[in-house]
């Protein structure tokens, strides 16, 4: 895993208030690094202090296109179709997002495969991923 994957998972699943203590944990992880790379890989995140606790957008905005949005006809799998090469990285992103609904992801080249549970809204999946087509 990437020091910025860990990054995007630690600030999905702790509570942080200050850039430090999250330089200090990425440490503890094996990644040395300053606090103006964390903080430059946190804006291009998304990633905001809500309450004084960094956490990630709701929106995916970072360079992730999407160009389809599926769902089958019994609203347990959605698919996601995206450039070459991004469905994984949409994929990892949607997983540490812990968004209600979603069990989990399978990714190719450029699709993705999001299993849902039953009767479960897509409502914050689309806002996540800044869907807004039909």
């Amino acid at each position: 895993m990437s020091w910025q994957s860990t990054l995007a998972e630690l600030i999905s699943t702790k509570k942080f208030t200050r850039q430090g203590s999250i330089v200090a944990t990425l440490e503890k992880h094996g990644y040395v690094l300053n606090q103006a790379t964390v903080s430059r890989e946190l804006k291009r995140l998304g990633a905001r202090k809500v309450n004084g606790i960094y956490q990630l957008a709701n929106s995916m905005n970072f360079g992730a296109p999407i160009f389809s949005f599926n769902v089958t006809s019994n609203g347990c799998l959605v698919i996601v179709k995206t450039r070459p090469a991004f469905a994984s990285v949409l994929a990892h992103r949607i997983d540490i997002a812990m968004i209600e609904g979603v069990l989990g992801t399978i990714a190719g080249d450029d699709t993705v495969f999001i299993a849902m549970q039953d009767d479960i809204p897509l409502d914050e999946l689309k806002q996540y991923l800044g869907w807004s087509g039909s």
